[in-house]
């Protein structure tokens, strides 16, 4: 199942929401790796780990990501989250076409991942963050 991105973290980013923080008293944590790489083939890709716990709310649960440049930032898209308390591997990948037109190039940037639920308050399914946090990345270019 995927979900629009909205975010993206970094290598030793943790977060954990308070009980306060959600009716549903969320307990996760997301991270990203230090590097987002750009493959040969030009496809760039973002990867971290998260956790959230089996009580988590009873909808589904996602991983989004962003990568952040500037003032530029391009999701790559979602992955359904898997909340039995163990340690999961995430990752987004997406044509890097995207990115060069938009001026991101190599260096620093920042990845923005969150987990994410669809909450339907109002009728109309919205997204809502449950953890998440941007945090610094180096932008690498594999291609050359």
């Amino acid at each position: 199942m995927r979900l629009p991105a909205l975010a993206l973290a970094a290598l030793t980013a943790v977060v954990v929401l308070s009980p306060s923080a959600s009716a549903d008293s969320f307990s996760g944590s997301i991270s990203a790796h230090e590097q987002a790489r750009i493959a040969p083939g030009g496809t760039l890709t973002l990867s971290g780990t998260y956790r959230c716990d089996a009580s988590s709310p009873a909808r589904a649960v996602f991983v989004s990501s962003s990568l952040v440049q500037a003032d530029k930032r391009l999701g790559f898209g979602g992955t359904e989250a898997r909340c039995d308390g163990q340690e999961h591997a995430w990752s987004s990948s997406g044509p890097v076409d995207a990115l060069m037109d938009l001026g991101f190039h190599e260096g620093q940037a920042a990845v923005d991942a969150h987990l994410m639920t669809l909450e339907t308050d109002g009728g109309l399914p919205m997204p809502r963050a449950l953890a998440g946090q941007e945090e610094p990345v180096r932008l690498v270019d594999d291609r050359t």
